[in-house]
């Protein structure tokens, strides 16, 4: 009697696994977004000219579409920021390599790290105030299901450049002017290490 009952629920079993692995994985959900048909650049925020992210934000229970939209852009330019620090900490990474290994093979003096972690400061602050302020929205779009708004903000390349040749620049005068000589070299390696990080950049793109 014990094997009769034992044996229909091994076999029930056993075609209850077969039936499970012949059913179709499940999918994961498709996302609001996807669904309807949302522009390119709210799931793929890269862009070749530039630095650029996609700000969001809720509909508000008092209806504002211009709260909605200021709120959107803030969220954007927070997390440009963000990209233009790691872009920032990039060049100098290429300039601070370039720049101690000429210093140690001209007078055997690295540049101290207090000041070159200085100098990164303050262009970063520099760069990413300023850049901030002359970011333009490239695309805005509302989600038809739940109202969210999403702003599509960039800088371009050609800005950044600019703004980091020209704070890099005005930092290192600075500190070769209160005796860091070890810098001497850095004006000369300044534009070779914003093209090295450029490079790095699209490469991570």
């Amino acid at each position: 009697m014990r094997m009769r009952t034992v044996l229909p629920l091994g076999t029930l079993l056993l075609a209850m696994v077969g039936c499970a692995g012949q059913q179709t994985p499940v999918t994961a959900p498709v996302t609001t977004t996807q669904a309807s048909n949302a522009p390119a650049w709210v799931d793929n925020e890269e862009i070749p000219d530039g630095l650029a992210a996609v700000g969001i934000a809720q509909a508000n229970v008092m209806g504002d579409k211009g709260l909605q939209r200021s709120t959107a852009i803030a969220d954007a330019r927070t997390k440009l920021a963000g990209k233009l620090k790691v872009r920032v900490q990039s060049m100098f990474s290429q300039l601070n390599q370039q720049v101690s290994e000429a210093a140690l093979e001209k007078n055997g003096k690295p540049v101290r790290t207090e000041v070159m972690n200085r100098v990164i400061e303050n262009v970063t602050r520099q760069v990413v105030n300023q850049e901030l302020a002359g970011t333009n929205t490239r695309g805005v779009w509302t989600d038809p299901g739940d109202g969210s708004l999403y702003v599509f903000v960039v800088m371009t390349k050609d800005s950044m450049d600019q703004a980091l040749a020209a704070s890099a620049k005005a930092q290192i005068k600075k500190e070769i002017a209160q005796g860091e000589q070890s810098l001497n070299t850095a004006l000369d390696k300044l534009d070779a290490a914003i093209a090295a990080s450029d490079k790095q950049a699209a490469a991570a793109n």
